[in-house]
Parts: C-alpha cells; sequence; structure tokens
C-alpha cells in the first residue's frame, strides 16, 4: 500500500479524534480492497481513482471514481456513476441520495457493500463515460453500473 498523500493529512488534521480516526479507517479500507485506486484530495474530499465523462450537452470532465468526505453529520461516500440506492436495504443506518452514501460512523457500512462500492470504483476507473454510465463512444449495451 502507497504512502497517504500529504493532502490527506492536512484535510483530516482539523477533525476532531473520533471523526478523524472513523475517516482514517474508512480510507484504509478502501485502500485495502483497492492499492491501485490512487487517492487524492480534491474539494474537501479523499478521492480514489479517476473517470471522464461527457454530458449529453458535449461538456466533459473528471471526477473521483469514489470519494470520501467528513461532513457535519457524518461522512459521506460519493460513488460516481452508481444508482447508491441498491444498497439501501443494506444500509439501514445510512441515508442513501442518487450518487451519495451519508452515514453517521464508518461501522454503519456493511463490509459487503464497501467491496461492492470499491468493485465499482475500480470497473470506472480510468475510463471516459457518458453521462448515463456507458464507456464514451462505445457500446451502448457495455454499461459501467
Amino acid at each position: 500500500m502507497s504512502q497517504r498523500p500529504d493532502g490527506i493529512d492536512a484535510l483530516l488534521a482539523p477533525l476532531d479524534d473520533a471523526r478523524r480516526a472513523e475517516v482514517e479507517a474508512l480510507d484504509r479500507a478502501i485502500r485495502r480492497l483497492a492499492p491501485d485506486l490512487e487517492p487524492s484530495v480534491a474539494g474537501g474530499m479523499i478521492g480514489y481513482g479517476s473517470c471522464r465523462y461527457t454530458y449529453a450537452s458535449g461538456r466533459s470532465g473528471e471526477a473521483a471514481s469514489l470519494a470520501v468526505a467528513a461532513r457535519a453529520g457524518g461522512i459521506s461516500l460519493y460513488v460516481c456513476f452508481a444508482q447508491v440506492e441498491r444498497w439501501a436495504d443494506r444500509l439501514p443506518r445510512a441515508d442513501c441520495g442518487k450518487g451519495c452514501i451519508r452515514l453517521k460512523r464508518a461501522a454503519d457500512l456493511d463490509p459487503g457493500v464497501l467491496e461492492e462500492i470499491v468493485a465499482h470504483a475500480r470497473r470506472i476507473s480510468g475510463r471516459h463515460l457518458d453521462w448515463t454510465g456507458v464507456p464514451h463512444g462505445g457500446d451502448p449495451r457495455v454499461t459501467a453500473r
């Protein structure tokens, strides 16, 4: 496992000990499951891997395949190009939005769900996807979901 980028320590420094420990535990778990997803810091989040996207309008950009952020109410896990609602029944203590899972504690994240999320992030990392999660310019029957 590679060294943690300096930016992560700076991001976590202002957090209280308990919140820092929660985010660090989740960071360790993600990095253990996907040592190939390069960690980075952007937008107040720890990102893992990256993918490019292009909207129907032609606008394009780059985003982390998976990101973790400490928020006032707990921890948010952002999963790029995934309908996180599919895991809601296995995350009774979480609030699942469109692409975000909000947790009070890292322990509220079912380990099996985390493995599935990380596997998804690994599948899309390094890819260029359209706004629906289909490989950009590729076969529409092949999706990243």
